[in-house]
């Protein structure tokens, strides 16, 4: 029951981020040249999707990814399912109001380091984008959760790795999932996928 709770406060701090989140991602549009960071050589054989790109679920998506301790790598993502969940998976949860009233989603995908930084234990920029414009952040989640785990990368992830996914999104009471946006840098250099 310990783990629930701890799991409880994760969910409600999400929702408190999520709230704050809004973003201009409806303004996006492609841009002719993906964002790469001064001074990044992309991998040989690696091409990046362009910015504003929206994609169908099982199709690949590649970007450059700037982690924590200047850990620069291109990984390529595809999200393979897109499950609208049942509040009821979170009955041994401790939620607070706003959360019992949302509705979970949980996405799952494949997420392949193509180098040449390791980027073990990241988390990556890959947010719910919601019909009042806001990118929620995945929802962290301590413990066993059957319906959707795991929800980060391993503790190593070195180049040519790959590792499936699954991330759990709470949509607040009243909005509906739009895209599931993956967004390394500013909202033109977002990828999304329709559910």
């Amino acid at each position: 029951m310990r783990t629930s709770r701890i799991a409880a406060v994760a969910l409600a701090a999400a929702l408190a981020v999520a709230g704050c989140s809004s973003d201009s991602q409806g303004d996006a549009k492609a841009s002719d040249t993906p964002a790469v960071p001064k001074g990044f050589d992309v991998p040989d054989g690696v091409t990046l999707t362009k910015g504003g790109t929206t994609l169908a679920t099982g199709k690949p998506g590649t970007v450059v990814y700037e982690g924590a301790s200047n850990a620069t790598s291109a990984v390529t993502v595809t999200v393979s399912r897109i499950a609208k969940g049942s509040i009821k998976d979170f009955r041994f949860f401790s939620l607070d109001a706003a959360a019992k009233a949302s509705t979970p989603y949980y996405v799952r995908a494949t997420i392949k380091n193509e180098g040449p930084a390791g980027l073990g234990g990241a988390s990556l920029p890959l947010y719910a984008h919601d019909d009042a414009n806001t990118n929620i952040p995945a929802n962290p989640i301590v413990g066993a959760f059957k319906p959707c785990q795991p929800s980060k990368l391993p503790s190593s992830f070195l180049p040519d790795a790959s590792a499936k996914v699954c991330l759990v999104y709470l949509v607040p009471k009243g909005h509906k999932l739009d895209s599931v946006v993956l967004q390394p840098g500013t909202t033109e250099d977002a990828v999304s996928w329709k559910p």
